[in-house]
């Protein structure tokens, strides 16, 4: 569980006075640095020629765990672009803490409070509790929350495998389903799966989560 990390993070941070703990739910010093990613993805975006517009949007789907990381990318996105930029964060169905959060305006929510279990194979989305931090800014801000199944993120993870010979995490595959969630968009949109990791996966887990895919797949 994220937000017990954080806790002990916080407890041996707390012990070291040489020690300056950050993290994703309450470091106004991430969240911009999380914003910074905007000012890069507009500088590849101007490489490609691809103009950005409220006729041609942006739609940008964010893998979401307690928040920072996915507050911090819209945050900046939408004070380059506007509206012509559409937010949307992602969570597993077993750990969705910001949607509950947004549904019930209440940033102290917790997902087992409403019987859900918080247990997922999207571990860095495996979130019992929002982000205070995110949930203050975050609600004039996102789009969208759309929930995905592990079951999901397998299928999804060996697809772009096979694919595109790229190897991510089950937290990443979740922003890959998104252009399908959200029909409603204007051609000429531009889409961006936000992928949040994968590279220090160790290959046997990943050739588990492959072989998973590939049998739910058929």
């Amino acid at each position: 569980d994220y937000s017990r990390a954080v806790e002990e993070g916080r407890r041996q941070c707390a012990g070291d006075p040489r020690a300056y703990f950050i993290d994703d739910e309450n470091s106004v010093d991430l969240f911009l640095g999380y914003a910074v990613a905007a000012l890069r993805l507009q500088t590849q975006l101007e490489s490609l020629g691809i103009h950005i517009c409220e006729d041609t949007p942006l739609q940008v789907y964010l893998p979401c765990g307690v928040g920072g990381a996915p507050g911090g990318i819209t945050f900046g996105l939408k004070h380059l672009f506007g509206d012509a930029a559409r937010c949307y964060f992602v969570e597993p169905t077993h750990s969705p803490s910001v949607l509950l959060g947004m549904l019930k305006n209440d940033d102290s929510v917790r997902v087992v409070d409403y019987g859900i279990d918080g247990l997922t194979e999207a571990d860095g989305l495996a979130v019992g509790s929002p982000s205070k931090l995110v949930m203050g800014l975050e609600r004039y801000l996102i789009d969208g929350i759309y929930t995905i199944e592990d079951d999901d993120l397998y299928r999804l993870l060996t697809l772009l495998r096979d694919s595109e010979d790229c190897k991510i995490e089950p937290s990443a595959a979740a922003s890959l389903k998104g252009p399908l969630v959200t029909q409603d968009i204007p051609s000429g949109g531009t889409h961006i799966a936000w992928l949040t990791g994968g590279l220090f996966l160790p290959e046997n887990i990943f050739r588990e989560c492959y072989e998973k895919g590939k049998e739910l797949l058929g």
